[in-house]
């Protein structure tokens, strides 16, 4: 990792912002309780002030005398990458929903603040080489102020955290992240010692996006004359043995090399880094972080071991799972080839055409035991919101910030959500159904994060190299890992 700035240079920055512009006056008060599932609905009339009250943001009034408001986002390999953020500007209107709402909501706040929004992309490289992380060192470390607000990967933006490059959310002012129109599971996840440095929710449609979910051929469950996995979940009873269970079931070899491959009947069509989301949702943790800023390293206690091989079980079940790349397990899914379907809901507009029908899932409990079903969103693949330490006025940044926020959820993710994934996408209710639950507990880990210690992209390798030597992995790591979570602690305690 790259060298921490120093204190005396973080105050000099620090003071280098310049003083906020616009005057006085205040929206109606907020109040509105934290998410527990993707909020939004059509504008509420005119004549409800009550409702609209209770959910608009408490801001000042701002003009920014046509200066633009300028945003940096993520792009994957170029513009037409999948990852490639495409929530923050478009051109115009062009009568695709989603595209609409962004231009509507930018509408709103260019007109509220006289402003214009605008952004640059910024190539964010691969999982773990923290390439946005190291750009926008460079940026703050040169006093740049080009940038009212960032968006990078989620896992850039934990090291810029790290390294003292972007602020407190909670300590700047007008960003409340309790409000519903962020992801209150997400704060309470990326908290450290009190502080929130990124937020994420309707803000981010990535967000949404890179949240892992169990795709179901409806065709192929009829042919095998199995129980409706709907009812399974709504059972509790949807876990790792279960899904074991199916998929032995359905599995096919059709050319006899012992083995799945896309000439046969595959139970379960995986890619090679879904090992961390399985882990998580378990609802165990890697790493976790208490109220004074310390971190605690879980991932070779013996409850952590047993998911470990619990989940290397189900993936290297080589007589009923192929893993293979995003697109061709797609292809193969969409061909009748497989029971399941391992990813991201990223998945699912390009399944629209697919003959037979499917059904959405969530991923499994480790255990029938397990209190909840959490959902994994995908840490590279996914933005957030973070504000650099040399943005030129953080006022205007905060504000407008908070109130992109508020307008998403009111425009962009009922477009996004309720219209274009829950009705054009998903085929039938009990899918929506679990979508709402899909969406209800999105987390993530400090463990992934920061991949502290190597340990999750070692992990990865272990299961998809058919080791199972977990205990002796992690023991190997744990100075490793002890030195970095203590180097952590005193870099988020400075």
């Amino acid at each position: 990792m790259k060298k921490y700035i120093s204190l005396l240079l973080l105050s000099c920055l620090l003071l280098s912002s310049l003083a906020a512009c616009g005057g006085e006056g205040q929206a109606p008060d907020a109040g509105g309780a934290a998410e527990t599932a993707p909020q939004g609905g059509d504008e509420a009339p005119a004549d409800d002030a009550a409702a609209e009250t209770e959910l608009a943001p408490n801001l000042p009034a701002l003009d920014c005398g046509g200066a633009e408001f300028h945003v940096l986002t993520k792009m994957e390999n170029d513009e037409s990458g999948q990852w490639t953020a495409r929530d923050v500007w478009v051109e115009a209107e062009n009568g695709e929903i989603v595209n609409d709402a962004v231009f509507e909501r930018n509408r709103k706040i260019e007109e509220k603040y006289n402003t214009t929004i605008t952004q640059s992309r910024m190539a964010m490289g691969g999982q773990y080489s923290y390439t946005m992380t190291q750009e926008i060192s460079k940026l703050v470390m040169a006093g740049d102020s080009s940038y009212d607000l960032i968006m990078p990967t989620i896992q850039d933006a934990a090291a810029l955290a790290r390294d003292g490059m972007i602020y407190d959310l909670n300590a700047v002012g007008n960003i409340d992240l309790t409000k519903p129109w962020w992801n209150s599971q997400f704060e309470q996840d990326t908290r450290i010692g009190g502080h929130n440095y990124i937020g994420n929710g309707d803000i981010c449609m990535t967000f949404m996006h890179t949240t892992y979910a169990i795709m179901f051929n409806k065709k192929l469950f009829n042919d095998f004359g199995f129980d409706s996995p709907y009812a399974t979940v709504n059972d509790g009873k949807w876990n790792i043995d279960y899904m074991l269970g199916l998929i032995m079931k359905s599995a096919q070899d059709i050319d006899g090399n012992g083995k799945m491959d896309e000439t046969d009947n595959i139970g379960l069509l995986r890619v090679y880094n879904q090992i961390e989301a399985l882990y998580t949702a378990s609802g165990q943790k890697m790493v976790r972080a208490d109220d004074s800023g310390a971190f605690t390293f879980e991932g070779d206690s013996e409850k952590s071991i047993a998911i470990l091989n619990q989940i290397f079980k189900l993936f290297n079940t080589k007589e009923a799972v192929f893993s293979t790349d995003v697109n061709k397990a797609r292809d193969i899914f969409m061909a009748d080839r497989a029971l399941l379907l391992f990813g991201t809901m990223n998945k699912v507009p390009g399944m629209r055409d697919m003959q037979s029908d499917f059904g959405i899932l969530p991923l499994p409990k480790s255990l029938e035991t397990q209190d909840q079903y959490y959902s994994y969103v995908q840490t590279w693949a996914s933005g957030c919101a973070a504000i650099y330490i040399t943005a030129p006025n953080l006022e205007k940044s905060t504000v407008i910030t908070e109130d992109m926020a508020y307008h998403s959820m009111k425009i962009m993710t009922p477009a996004d959500y309720d219209v274009a994934l829950k009705t054009k996408y998903a085929r039938d209710e009990e899918s929506q159904a679990m979508l709402d639950l899909i969406y209800s507990v999105r987390t993530c880990d400090l463990g992934n994060l920061y991949n502290i210690g190597d340990v999750v992209s070692g992990v990865t390798d272990l299961v998809n190299n058919g080791k199972d030597t977990f205990s002796s992995f992690m023991e190997s790591k744990l100075d490793k890992i002890n030195t970095t979570l203590e180097e952590l602690s005193e870099m988020y305690a400075g």
